[in-house]
């Protein structure tokens, strides 16, 4: 029983540490698209809710979830510099 909790345990994490990339790379594809030299990018969130699920811990201890909710503004700019080997 004992390896099955641990399988279980294992499953979750891969999934968990999966979707934590997939997020990752998404953003990062998102931000190769939008910025580049001599830009700004302003996103604006309104009632944003993020769900986040709860997750167990080793031993199976509850470590909770969270719900977030997101009313704001991120802002990023950019800027090129020329050096002697171009921008």
């Amino acid at each position: 029983m004992s390896q099955n909790i641990k399988a279980s345990e294992n499953m979750q994490n891969q999934e968990q540490e999966q979707q934590v990339s997939q997020w990752a790379q998404m953003i990062g594809q998102v931000m190769e698209k939008l910025t580049g030299a001599n830009m700004s990018t302003t996103i604006t969130f309104d009632d944003l809710e993020i769900d986040v699920p709860k997750a167990q811990g080793p031993g199976g201890r509850d470590l909770g979830g969270a719900k977030w909710k997101i009313n704001g503004k991120i802002v990023w700019s950019t800027e090129g510099h020329k050096t002697a080997g171009g921008i």
